[in-house]
């Protein structure tokens, strides 16, 4: 797309000279993949820790989630996540975050690293329904497994208010 390797250059030069760059162009030209394929590059290089690529609304995290799919088809090796709210992704019809309440509360601690391994082991994408999937299969707060694993993932996508 027209500009997008200009922006894309301009991204990676700002994340090396560890500056801030303020981008501002219309829905479709490309900003999304103008800022992950340099920040995850630089990541490759060792020129950073972690993206966050915080949104406002679930069709920009799902933009997202495509762009890093479509890096990963091109042999990007990156360990992405999206978090999502706790109300959301809750397995509870009410939700009650205590041990006595919630059976994926209780114990959690002594589930959680055989399950963090099995999800870091078998995925890179780790997107709601893998995070619910790996939740169920060994017993797991969704929620508070998603930030567990969001410490060993190279790109963390969410809403802005996580900030």
């Amino acid at each position: 797309r027209k500009g997008q390797r200009e922006l894309a250059v301009a991204v990676y030069k700002t994340i090396l000279s560890k500056q801030r760059l303020f981008v501002e162009a219309p829905t479709g030209t490309g900003k999304t993949m103008s800022t992950l394929f340099p920040a995850i590059k630089a990541i490759g290089e060792e020129e950073g820790e972690r993206i966050f690529y915080l949104t406002a609304k679930t069709i920009t995290r799902q933009v997202a989630e495509d762009a890093v799919k479509a890096l990963s088809e091109k042999q990007a090796q990156t360990k992405s996540i999206t978090l999502t709210a706790k109300d959301k992704i809750c397995f509870l019809t009410e939700r009650n975050c205590t041990p006595e309440h919630c059976p994926f509360a209780d114990g959690y601690y002594d589930r959680l690293n055989e399950g963090l391994w099995d999800l870091l082991q078998h995925e890179n994408h780790l997107t709601r329904e893998v995070i619910e999937r790996y939740g169920q299969k060994h017993q797991l707060c969704p929620f508070e497994l998603s930030l567990d694993a969001s410490l060993w993932c190279d790109l963390i996508i969410g809403d802005y208010n996580y900030l």
